[in-house]
């Protein structure tokens, strides 16, 4: 791989303070996700009130993508990232306080304080999103994704776990843990000296800098064709998982669901390391034939929704998905101009999330009124539809980034 790798991009001194700042964040974060829903469930006896605070987190995210594009755009980068760290220890540090007081009201308060983490999140993430091209050059920049990918899958592989036993020394142990993440990320990120980009403006009012980035979305073909792509694999990749909660979950109980899961990050982690080894092979060629054994592994698992064969199944779209997502991400680096690079990147990821939500949903009542098989061919359709965007001319590296000159 050469100067390609991971190794070589955690080289670069700003970068490497930024990611581990950020997988810092991200672990304490997984630290609270399991203690977070069993303290609420604990304090209220309501499981209602336990997804309440879950539920108004992400619609708070939800809301917030388009105009966090605009502020990752408008403002200093490096400023929204330092207040983001400082307001989601103050958030944190506030449940840690309500875990030890116990106060009346709890669930609102913690409604409040895990909302305003979630808006705050969103936004750090746009900033760091679009701040990548300052931090990495272009062609170490799929390592730098897939390590994103690695970050995401090892932090899947501890971080509940660990949250589980510290909350059980006492429930305010993880939350203030996630408190204490943030400000040592806060303290990496004071090292990174290169600049991180925006500070630009391109029109008079929020609402018009929002439809400028959405004007450089629909008119190009690529990213539309990249929306509708992100939006029915998160989709179905998303479904899929949540077939295997409910089929092992069901059968064999949660040690058994906690051994496919692990494995199914484990895998994901794998799949992550080895994504920037193909950084020279026929981009559009491997991501045709990743999704083409992606859809394969739908199809087993359609064919025989025991348990192993959906934990397989689940295990290899994890391993194959950064071997696909990555190239994706690093063309849309090659298209859009920084100064858009915060709307653009919320476009995406609003959009091309949008079914994420619906995708436990649909799939449970695919489940409740036909099978887990049901479900899982309504899946299996959705990737084959992966599969011809994927094979679409437009949505080929050479699209990108004959595009991507174009507008430059």
């Amino acid at each position: 791989m050469g100067d390609r790798g991971w190794g070589a991009v955690l080289r670069l001194a700003d970068f490497r303070l930024l990611w581990m700042g950020s997988t810092l964040s991200a672990l304490g974060s997984q630290l609270t996700a399991l203690a977070l829903p069993l303290f609420v469930l604990q304090q209220t006896g309501s499981p209602a009130a336990a997804g309440l605070v879950a539920t108004a987190r992400m619609l708070v995210s939800y809301a917030v993508q388009l105009p966090g594009g605009v502020m990752a755009d408008r403002l200093d980068r490096r400023s929204i990232l330092l207040a983001a760290d400082i307001g989601r220890a103050a958030a944190l540090a506030g449940v840690g306080v309500v875990a030890l007081a116990r106060p009346d009201g709890t669930v609102w308060l913690i409604v409040a304080l895990m909302s305003l983490e979630g808006m705050l999140t969103t936004v750090a993430n746009l900033a760091a999103t679009a701040a990548v091209p300052h931090l990495v050059p272009e062609r170490q920049r799929p390592a730098a994704l897939a390590l994103g990918h690695a970050q995401h899958n090892a932090v899947l592989l501890v971080g509940p776990l660990a949250g589980a036993v510290l909350y059980q020394l006492h429930p305010a142990v993880p939350f203030v843990l996630d408190a204490v993440s943030y400000v040592l990320a806060l303290g990496l990120l004071l090292l990174v000296r290169a600049p991180l980009g925006g500070g630009r403006r391109t029109a008079s009012s929020v609402r018009g800098d929002i439809a400028v980035g959405l004007r450089f979305v629909v008119r190009s073909r690529y990213l539309l064709l990249m929306i509708g792509w992100s939006a029915l694999m998160n989709f179905a990749t998303a479904g899929v998982g949540f077939v295997l909660v409910l089929a092992v979950g069901s059968r064999n109980g949660g040690l058994s669901l906690g051994v496919s899961l692990t494995v199914m990050a484990a895998a994901g982690l794998a799949g992550a390391v080895l994504a920037p080894r193909f950084r020279d092979t026929d981009e559009d060629r491997l991501i045709r034939t990743a999704t083409a054994l992606i859809v394969a592994l739908g199809v087993v698992g359609a064919l025989s929704p025991d348990p192993v064969a959906l934990t397989v199944c689940t295990a290899g779209i994890a391993f194959l998905s950064p071997v696909i997502v990555v190239p994706k991400n690093a063309r849309v680096y090659a298209l859009v101009p920084d100064e858009l690079m915060g709307r653009v990147q919320s476009s995406l990821f609003l959009i091309g999330g949008s079914l994420y939500p619906f995708a436990t949903f649909v799939t449970g009542r695919l489940v409740e009124t036909g099978s887990a098989r049901t479900a899982m061919w309504v899946h299996v359709g959705v990737l084959a539809l992966v599969l011809v965007i994927s094979a679409v001319p437009q949505f080929s590296r050479s699209a990108a980034l004959t595009a991507g000159a174009e507008r430059r």
